[in-house]
């Protein structure tokens, strides 16, 4: 029951961008507090509904591909990595990162042991040039490339429920992302 409502709630809220989103430049983070009841009054949760809007290009989580890591790191204007993100109007600037262990290349850890050299570096940087621009810059060719974003169109999203076992509380973050095309 508690999960249903959940799902039903997180479905809502996903859709509530669409509403939201009519040409307005500055968006806000919708949070919704709820109290879901199992019949028990000594057991509860208090759910807390984050949404989070992003370009397509984006993913919040890793993604692997055999032995290599994808992940995305977002900076502020200063250049600052932003560790929790309030709204999409903070970012200026996305790095994605490729990781994977050398196999060629080794170093002993503390034990003296020889171990893969791990190697993480750039592969592509988004940088915020306008209200609804960005610049793609990708290092394994050097070239960049001017993208458009259009943020009533959503392409996908996905969720994250977060539990924390002391308070018994759960944060669920739905992340929507959407349409970015290539400036002709």
């Amino acid at each position: 029951m508690k999960r249903n409502l959940l799902i039903i709630l997180a479905l809502l809220a996903n859709g509530i961008h669409l509403w939201a989103q009519d040409g307005k430049k500055e968006e806000k983070v919708a949070v919704y507090t709820m109290m879901v009841d199992g019949g028990m009054d000594a057991f509860y949760t208090d759910t807390t509904v984050k949404l989070l809007y992003f370009p397509e290009f984006y993913s919040h989580g890793e993604r692997k591909h055999k032995d290599t890591t994808f992940r995305f790191e977002c900076y502020d204007a200063r250049d600052s990595i932003l560790h929790r993100i309030k709204d999409n109007s903070e970012i200026r600037f996305i790095s994605e990162f490729k990781s994977y262990a050398d196999p060629v290349h080794s170093y002993k850890d503390a034990d003296g042991r020889k171990k893969p050299l791990p190697v993480s570096s750039i592969i592509r940087r988004y940088d915020r040039v306008g209200d609804d621009k960005w610049i793609k810059v990708d290092y394994s060719n050097n070239k960049f490339t001017e993208l458009r974003e259009y943020r009533n169109k959503v392409v996908r999203s996905d969720s994250l429920i977060i539990l924390d076992p002391v308070t018994n509380k759960e944060l669920v973050t739905i992340y929507s992302y959407y349409k970015v095309e290539k400036l002709k």
